[in-house]
């Protein structure tokens, strides 16, 4: 089995350095926009912003969560994607073109305690802050120069579409008991995510992932599934991926 380290992001080679700080203001990161924009009401009926209850649950050695999990609150983190792997932009360009581009992943936080956009990050929010709640992250990027949309369904795999010097994957994702947990995931993600709405101010996702994981070694203690309809206000987009 191919063991594969659960960092929220699998950006190994830009967030080696950063993983494993959980501030919630990012570490030499560029954010566009003073505020969050007002949630958006012309959302589909499915999209409820929370509370709601989804499954989000690691069964096996270290269970932890419920089929029947209580989502306090979500944020969505957009992240702007400039390929330039030829390097032929300059970084002033990536910097003005993060701030416009339409070609954006994203993160989508949730929990079972209170937290909002000013306390995620491209290197913070992953984990709990209290004793006893929990966190989790949803992440898709589009595998084309075609922006996401609604009715895209996104499946697991590397993204290799586009010519990037970050490694990033399509679909990943993780989910925190504790504040200081790293776990480790085996192979690859089974299932799918669906968008089922994104907006300038809003993320709606229609999750069915699952994903073994284990203690380092290469055979799966269980399973963590995350499955439901989430629904997240965006936060400010983040610095550009090159």
């Amino acid at each position: 089995m191919r063991l594969r380290h659960g960092l929220a992001l699998a950006l190994v080679a830009v967030l080696a350095t950063a993983c494993g700080s959980d501030d919630a203001a990012p570490r030499g990161s560029i954010v566009w926009g003073g505020s969050t924009p007002a949630a958006d009401t012309a959302l589909p009926a499915e999209c409820v912003q929370p509370p709601f209850t989804v499954v989000a649950e690691r069964d096996g050695d270290n269970a932890v969560g419920s089929a029947t999990y209580e989502v306090t609150s979500t944020v969505g983190l957009p992240i702007p994607l400039v390929p330039n792997k030829d390097g032929a932009i300059s970084g002033v360009d990536v910097m003005s073109k993060g701030a416009d581009t339409d070609l954006l992943g994203y993160v989508l936080f949730f929990g079972d305690e209170q937290f909002g956009p000013g306390d995620v990050s491209m290197f913070g929010g992953y984990a709990p802050t209290a004793e006893g709640h929990s966190r989790g992250t949803v992440s898709i990027f589009p595998h084309t120069t075609t922006p996401l949309a609604a009715g895209d369904v996104l499946t697991p795999g590397l993204l290799d579409g586009l010519d990037m010097t970050t490694t990033l994957f399509r679909v990943t994702m993780d989910f925190k008991a504790t504040p200081d947990e790293l776990t480790s995931y085996l192979d690859t993600i089974k299932g799918s995510v669906r968008i089922v709405a994104v907006t300038e101010t809003t993320l709606c996702l229609d999750v069915d992932l699952t994903w073994d994981y284990s203690d380092f070694s290469s055979e799966a203690l269980g399973a963590l599934t995350v499955k439901g309809i989430f629904t997240a206000t965006l936060a400010p987009r983040t610095m550009a991926f090159t």
